[in-house]
């Protein structure tokens, strides 16, 4: 069977992106008129688990739908959530409806469930005076008149029952975007079930406009849906992983990612290996995935959205939108949110203008060229410490206009950057220039800057999951700074230069845009690609930080 590459495509009248993904013949007939949804990333932030949003089409020949934004970036990953949607959709109509048994049944009704309140948690409808929920009475008599369809006949019943419960659930839509198709005994049964759960989520809701966030223990009743069949879990077939570190490598070897992102997404792998006790992908249940989450939690360990999480929900995206060659059908993961708010005292602040002045003030006269030298370069550039750290001779260039200055991109040893937007040239400030740094650039050469001996020599490449060299000075940089007295755990010892830089610079009145590219930052507005800041226009706003100034502020030591 040949296996057609899909792409997303333009629309004739828009710029947004469309899916379209053709119905296999042997199953046209079969799926024509049928509803498909599929729940979508709302942004680029896979750390940001709510942020989706719904998208649903009736189908024909194909399967096609609007992304709904003309982001490259964006579209592609819509496209891959969308493509792994459509394959277990596909598979799902190939096998055939379901037949529920019991347990398979309360396993849907619990996705109905905690559909119901991931839309409303957060902020459920208020209580009143009298403590009867507004909503609430217009809730119940939905569930009132939709049980009072099933006393009608089974043919004219059961849609009319549909069509009522449909303003709090729309149950084709929810079966279509879990990729569940059931049989006509089981959709039934499933329908005739679903008023006493909707049911349950109010009460549950109504706990939580009362401020009540105990954990849901109706949740709990339910067992986890696993596609709908026993031993859904079965034997990978000849080719397709057989364990995370196999899912993991595909996804590296295709994502290109930083050796500091490879070597920690590997240590939270190993770390649910030992949790769940196997190395198999295709077994976990949605059930681990929310202990190993609680477990985190419990353990006080923080952001596990954004990083733990964040991790498996990508590697399980990766593999279903792979699913031919990876045999990954299903991620338990999604969905699955740690709800840790980010408390008043914990975010990030810059340094002081007062620190600032210490730190480069030391530096002078510091006798090692990490020390020396990087500070200075991050209070001209606000750059993140790791494009400075990383920075080769060869990187220190003269533009158009003749002025010394940093081009900022990946080493040649496997030096990496964040993104797109960091890389940059920006010019040197005239205090670093005047203070030595070219002297000390032309004295190393055009190999690494701060670390090793390999002046004027191409390094050899690093293993791509081993950690940069740079990443050993810039840990360095950190203790020294904090041994200057720095000591505020909310300002990074490295990080926080950045934090001051755009500060300063706000202060001094330069645009925003400008010091966005002069610091590297990625701007996500779509006019900002057509921006480009001119090293002259960078050079006249950094020369209104006044450097020597600055230091020359720092106490004398006694």
């Amino acid at each position: 069977m040949v296996i057609r590459m899909v792409r997303p495509v333009k629309r004739l009248g828009t710029n947004n992106a469309q899916f379209r993904h053709r119905i296999p013949l042997d199953l046209v007939e079969k799926l024509k008129g049928q509803h498909f949804a599929v729940d979508l990333p709302l942004t680029l932030d896979a750390l940001d688990e709510r942020a989706t949003f719904r998208v649903s089409c009736t189908i024909g020949a194909e399967i096609k739908f609007s992304l709904k934004t003309k982001d490259p970036r964006l579209i592609s990953v819509r496209h891959a959530a969308a493509l792994g949607a459509v394959t277990t959709f596909l598979d799902a109509a190939r096998r055939g409806p379901v037949d529920l048994n019991h347990r398979q049944l309360q396993a849907v009704l619990g996705l109905a469930y905690r559909q119901l309140m991931a839309k409303h948690e957060d902020n459920p409808p208020p209580i009143t005076k009298d403590a009867e929920w507004s909503e609430f009475e217009q809730w119940k008599a939905i569930l009132i008149a939709t049980e009072e369809c099933f006393a009608l006949s089974k043919s004219f019943g059961l849609p009319r029952a549909v069509d009522t419960i449909r303003p709090l659930f729309e149950v084709d839509i929810f079966l279509a975007s879990n990729q569940i198709q059931l049989t006509e005994k089981s959709y039934a049964d499933f329908v005739r079930a679903l008023p006493e759960t909707v049911a349950d989520a109010m009460g549950t809701l109504m706990d939580r406009a009362r401020g009540n966030y105990k954990p849901d223990q109706v949740a709990a009743k339910f067992p986890e849906w696993n596609t709908g069949r026993p031993g859904a879990h079965t034997a990978p077939s000849k080719g397709q992983v057989k364990t995370f570190d196999d899912l993991f490598d595909r996804w590296k070897a295709e994502s290109k990612r930083a050796a500091s992102t490879i070597s920690t997404w590997r240590g939270y792998i190993n770390r649910f290996k030992t949790f769940v006790g196997h190395d198999d992908p295709h077994r976990v249940e949605r059930v681990d995935a929310q202990r190993w989450k609680d477990a985190l939690v419990n353990e006080g360990r923080k952001k596990v959205s954004s990083t733990y999480l964040a991790t498996f929900n990508t590697l399980y995206r990766f593999g279903m939108s792979n699913s031919e060659t990876t045999g990954i059908r299903h991620n338990p993961f999604d969905g699955v949110k740690a709800k840790q708010k980010v408390l008043a005292g914990t975010t990030r602040l810059p340094f002081s203008t007062a620190e600032v002045a210490t730190i480069l003030n030391a530096a002078r006269a510091a006798p090692l060229n990490h020390l020396r030298w990087i500070p200075w370069l991050q209070a001209q550039t606000g750059a993140r410490v790791a494009e400075v750290a990383q920075l080769w001779g060869g990187m220190i260039v003269t533009d158009d206009h003749g002025h010394p200055c940093i081009r900022f991109q990946p080493a040649p040893d496997g030096g990496t950057l964040k993104n797109v937007g960091s890389e940059r040239i920006v010019p040197l400030h005239p205090h670093i220039i005047s203070a030595g740094f070219m002297d000390f650039v032309r004295a190393r050469g055009a190999g690494p800057l701060f670390y090793g001996a390999r002046s004027g020599k191409i390094a050899i490449k690093t293993r791509e999951e081993q950690k940069h060299p740079s990443k050993g000075v810039s840990n360095r940089l950190g203790a020294w700074v904090r041994n200057l007295g720095i000591t505020d755990e909310r300002k990074a010892p490295t990080h926080s230069f950045r934090h001051w830089f755009k500060s300063e610079m706000m202060r001094l009145e330069v645009s925003d845009k400008l010091v966005d590219k002069i610091q590297g930052h990625s701007d996500k507005n779509d006019s900002s690609g057509y921006v480009h800041a001119d090293t002259s226009m960078m050079l006249a706003a950094i020369s209104k930080l006044d450097l020597n100034a600055i230091a020359d502020r720092a106490p004398k030591q006694a």
